[in-house]
């Protein structure tokens, strides 16, 4: 078997197609966030209807420090820190406006690769690839 005839070729050519369009649409919609910066605000959209603090991200993402990634974060406009009536040493962690819009566009430009990727594919050949993909990353584990 040759090299380019092999799975894992294909999942590489894959992986670098995907990074670089997403990278690309980072650049565009996101500017200069670092992963973590992405992570967070992504965590903090999901559990928005939850009261969450420095020491949950802390926690979640197993980091000892994250008071230096949010003040950049609070500088940029990305997010607010609210007091909480019953601690008053607490401040939850709030998405601003600009964030949930950046947070929202992210997850339509993933959306929209889904779409490409799977243009001109049938329900059930998308299913069909999606239980394939995880036997491979189940093989792989």
């Amino acid at each position: 078997m040759e090299q380019n005839d092999s799975i894992g070729y294909r999942i590489r050519l894959i992986h670098n197609q995907v990074r670089r369009r997403m990278e690309a649409k980072k650049q565009e919609n996101e500017g200069n966030l670092t992963g973590m910066q992405h992570w967070t605000l992504h965590y903090l959209k999901e559990h928005e209807a939850e009261e969450i603090y420095q020491r949950d991200l802390e926690e979640v993402f197993s980091v000892s420090r994250a008071s230096n990634m949010l003040q950049v974060m609070e500088r940029e406009g990305l997010i607010v820190r609210v007091p909480v009536e019953h601690d008053a040493r607490l401040k939850k962690l709030v998405l601003t406006e600009r964030a949930q819009y950046m947070v929202e566009r992210a997850r339509q430009d993933v959306a929209d690769l889904e779409k490409e990727m799977t243009r001109g594919m049938d329900e059930k050949e998308v299913q069909a690839l999606t239980a394939s993909l995880d036997k491979i990353l189940l093989n792989l584990e």
